[in-house]
C-alpha cells in the first residue's frame, strides 16, 4: 500500500507539472509582446541607378530601425504594428564647370508605421518561423543642394507619402518570455509613377507580457 501510494504521489506530481507547463506554454502563445530591431536596408530605385551609372557616388543602403508590438492570437497567428526607420540613401558628384569647382548632393530619408498579419509555424522547443503580410504607410523626404565656387546656388527639400505593401519572412525563438527575431521584409513603395524597394534585413529582441 505504501509503494501504491508513493507511485500515486510521483504520477499526482508530474501531472501537475504538465498541466502547469501545458499553461505557461499557452500563455507565451497568446497576449501583447514588444520589441526592437536594427539592420541593414537597401534600396533598389531606378532614379539612383542612372545617377550610379552616369557617375555620381550614390549609397543605396544604411542601418534601418524599427520598434514593433504585437498581439499573439495563439501559436499560429499575431497581429503586428511597427514603426520604421529605413535611414538615409545619398547621392553626390563634383567637378568643375569651366575651371570653377562645382558639386551637388542629394538625401532620401523613408521611414513609416506599418501594420502586418503574421502567421507563425512552431517547430521545437520555442523555435518558430514565420510570415507576414501587411500595409505600410510611409514618409519621405528629399533634400539636395548645389554648391558653385564654395557657394551654394541651389537648396531645396521635398517630401512625400503613400501606403503600400509589404511583406517578409522570418524565424524567431523564444526563452523566458524573451524573444529572440532574426527577419527579412521587402517593402515596396511606389510615388508619382516610380518605383522605391526597399528591403529590410534585420535582428530583433523582445519580450512577452
Amino acid at each position: 500500500m505504501k509503494r501504491l501510494t508513493t507511485a500515486t504521489a510521483i504520477l499526482t506530481s508530474l501531472l501537475s507539472a504538465s498541466a502547469l507547463a501545458q499553461s505557461y506554454q499557452q500563455d507565451l502563445n497568446t497576449g501583447l509582446y514588444l520589441g526592437a530591431g536594427i539592420g541593414q536596408s537597401k534600396l533598389d530605385n531606378d532614379t539612383l541607378d542612372f545617377l550610379s551609372d552616369a557617375g555620381a557616388n550614390t549609397d543605396d543602403s544604411d542601418t534601418g530601425y524599427k520598434l514593433f508590438m504585437g498581439y499573439d492570437f495563439g501559436p499560429n497567428f499575431a497581429l503586428e504594428a511597427s514603426y520604421l526607420d529605413f535611414g538615409d540613401f545619398t547621392a553626390s558628384a563634383s567637378g568643375f564647370i569651366d575651371g570653377t569647382p562645382a558639386s551637388a548632393n542629394a538625401k532620401l530619408n523613408i521611414d513609416g508605421f506599418g501594420l502586418g498579419l503574421l502567421g507563425r509555424l512552431p517547430i521545437q522547443g520555442g523555435f518558430s518561423i514565420h510570415a507576414k503580410v501587411g500595409l505600410i504607410a510611409w514618409d519621405a523626404e528629399l533634400s539636395g543642394k548645389a554648391i558653385y565656387d564654395g557657394e551654394t546656388v541651389f537648396e531645396a527639400s521635398e517630401g512625400a507619402d503613400g501606403t503600400d505593401h509589404f511583406y517578409g519572412v522570418g524565424a524567431e525563438y523564444v526563452i523566458n518570455r524573451v524573444m529572440v527575431r532574426a527577419e527579412y521584409e521587402r517593402y515596396d513603395l511606389s510615388d508619382s509613377g516610380e518605383d522605391f524597394t526597399i528591403d529590410l534585413l534585420s535582428g530583433s529582441v523582445g519580450y512577452l507580457f
